[in-house]
């Protein structure tokens, strides 16, 4: 279900199902991005977790949510944020959530680096291990 859930936007983001362009709040590569977060988390499940590819894949999936955070943080629309702190502006809560997605990218970056050294070192370790 994840995959099939991923393959749609990134469909859309490819033009072959055709959407309102104006209903679109994201350019098409951060549809595409987001297609592909449910495309790899499908593929993390199906491979389950003594997958070699699960730390690579984890890693990307990381990196893949950072990027979209960053996007949204530094470029998105203003009337794409909703909710907020009542006590704030309107202009307030859309700078809080510019802040809280942007800390969030930075931990989705964190996370994927360790993903990726993870990766790295599991692969040094098995060719150690075959080789000697």
């Amino acid at each position: 279900m994840c995959i099939v859930l991923g393959i749609l936007p990134m469909l859309i983001a490819l033009g072959l199902i055709p959407v309102d362009e104006a209903d679109v709040l994201a350019p098409m590569w951060v549809v595409a991005l987001s297609g592909m977060v449910f495309l790899i988390g499908g593929c993390m499940i199906f491979l389950g977790d003594h997958s070699r590819a699960n730390d690579l894949l984890a890693g990307v999936l990381c990196l893949v949510f950072g990027v979209v955070g960053t996007w949204v943080s530094l470029f998105s629309p203003g009337e794409g944020f909703s909710g907020g702190i009542p006590l704030l502006s309107t202009a307030d809560n859309v700078i809080l959530g510019r802040w809280v997605f942007g800390g969030g990218a930075l931990i989705c970056f964190v996370i994927s680096a360790y993903a990726f050294r993870r990766a790295i070192l599991s692969s040094r370790a098995r060719h150690k291990n075959a080789a000697g």
